[in-house]
């Protein structure tokens, strides 16, 4: 039995009609000879309470070259944004699982009663063409790449699928990264962080409950806690920026990736005192730039958002197709058609891939000598950030939206460090962050007020109709009686933030 580390990357294809065009990379132009075409077919097992899936573990069947192959793979902890998981391969006689063949001990207690005690049904198949190479990178690195293009079926559904699969055989992983970039500068890439099983999974409507059990420990050395949780926060970035372009109509998925690039501008100006000055400027630079370019969209799904909320409490169901509502939506369809080819397109997976990279090489000041611990750069920063916000607060003049709305950005910096960070303070932080957010969430309501009475205004003058003057004072004169009150909310939430400040500033 063949066991093995099994470390890659996917790239899916964003337009399958291109593909060929990897062939004709200068990067790889000296591999044009050595691809060699297979057809595979795989099929996925379980039982049907599907212990596999709720455990972690895939079984299938391969068929490749003409010879049958059953894989076993168990899920592991992810180590600088790649899966590790181990891989058990074994022959067999034909396409049905043989349990039997199992030499790994571990293996075997688990699969020991599976076979005479639950039925091993298939739950879904890939078939796909693999065109495949070894390629050697310029670090000695030996890659595998694999251009994947077929459909997963499970019953009468399928899914198509075209991807790039680079597998480390050899060497430095951070070279998988490397490739990867300099080939997503010729062909339009996504970066796909779902397996073919997970997407096979999905399709046949199962839903995994085995989830890795992610160990933060805060006496790693400060640097490697902050690599950790940079690269744990850009797989979520990637992972809500492929959402956003499945489905761009939900609300949710664009503001969900906006706060992911929030978070990881926190940590990187958390991080600040062990980044390269220029190396912090430039990252901050990429991420506020695609935060500039999704704000009207933001900001246009808020207003939506807070029409809608506007129209239930008055139950004004009449207005549900007046004319303001057909002027947002038309507006959101402008503005989504402006952002949405940058994300469609792949217009961000370098930016991704460049930020992977530098984490994984040289991202922090850090020698062999290193030896600040996470827990206590935190503790030291954070009480930094608690003085900082204390400070902007003493100064805030409550009447400016310009001061108010610097405040924000303060305390949602201070929130978000905290969420990321708790774990490595002794003191708990879940009232001080569940303050914060309340307080966030007021600043945020007061300053979209202000925004929105811009924006309507702006919207009202391009109309003829009278009907969206009237629509439109009714929305800011809700928004305005909203923000009195909460304006009288925020100076009791303040003193509150002043009282459990105290466990945490030395």
């Amino acid at each position: 039995m063949n066991t093995n580390i099994e470390i890659e990357l996917k790239l899916r294809c964003i337009f399958p009609e291109k593909i060929d065009e990897i062939y004709s990379v200068p990067l790889i132009s000296d591999i044009k000879d050595e691809w060699k075409k297979k057809d595979i077919h795989s099929i996925y097992y379980d039982t049907a309470e599907n212990i596999f899936l709720n455990s972690g573990i895939s079984l299938r069947t391969r068929l490749e070259d003409g010879v049958w192959t059953q894989t076993i793979k168990i899920a592991g902890n992810s180590n600088g944004g790649f899966s590790r998981r181990k891989e058990y391969n074994v022959p067999i006689q034909d396409g049905n699982p043989d349990l039997t063949v199992l030499k790994d001990s571990s293996l075997k207690n688990f699969f020991k009663d599976t076979k005479s005690k639950f039925e091993l049904l298939p739950m879904f198949e890939t078939k796909f063409e693999r065109n495949v190479a070894l390629y050697t990178y310029s670090d000695k690195s030996v890659l595998e790449l694999a251009v994947d293009k077929g459909k997963i079926v499970s019953g009468n559904k399928t899914e198509d699928f075209c991807e790039l699969e680079i597998e480390l055989k050899e060497g430095n992983i951070s070279s998988i990264l490397k490739l990867a970039e300099e080939l997503s500068k010729s062909v339009s890439f996504l970066l796909e962080p779902k397996s073919k099983y997970y997407r096979g999974i999905l399709l046949a409507n199962l839903e995994p409950k085995y989830e890795i059990q992610k160990e933060r420990d805060p006496d790693v050395i400060a640097e490697e806690g902050l690599q950790n949780e940079l690269t744990e926060k850009l797989q979520n970035l990637i992972l809500y920026h492929n959402r956003f372009v499945e489905n761009p109509e939900n609300f949710d998925n664009l503001h969900d990736f906006r706060v992911s690039l929030r978070k990881i501008r926190t940590i990187l100006k958390f991080g600040k005192p062990l980044i390269e000055k220029e190396d912090l400027r430039h990252w901050l630079e990429q991420f506020d730039q695609i935060t500039e370019l999704t704000n009207p969209l933001r900001e246009t799904d808020v207003l939506i958002e807070d029409w809608k909320s506007f129209l239930a409490i008055t139950k004004r169901d009449d207005l549900k197709n007046s004319i303001l509502t057909k002027k947002l939506l038309e507006e959101r369809q402008h503005k989504l058609d402006l952002i949405y080819p940058y994300f469609s397109e792949g217009k961000f997976t370098n930016i991704f891939l460049g930020l992977w990279y530098w984490l994984l090489e040289g991202a922090f000041l850090i020698d062999d000598s290193a030896t600040l611990r996470l827990k206590k750069f935190a503790k030291e920063r954070l009480n930094i950030w608690f003085r900082k916000t204390l400070k902007k607060l003493k100064k805030t003049d409550f009447n400016s939206e310009q001061d108010l709305h610097k405040l924000r950005i303060v305390t949602k910096d201070l929130r978000y460090s905290l969420e990321v960070f708790s774990f490595a303070l002794k003191s708990d932080t879940k009232d001080m962050i569940s303050k914060l957010k309340k307080i966030q969430d007021i600043l945020g309501y007061i300053h979209d007020t202000q925004t929105f009475s811009v924006y309507l205004e702006s919207l009202t003058s391009s109309s003829d109709s009278p009907e969206i003057y009237k629509e439109s004072g009714w929305l800011l004169g809700y928004r305005l009686h909203s923000d009195q009150s909460l304006k009288s909310d925020l100076e009791k939430q303040w003193k509150k933030f002043k009282e459990l400040i105290k466990i945490f500033i030395e």
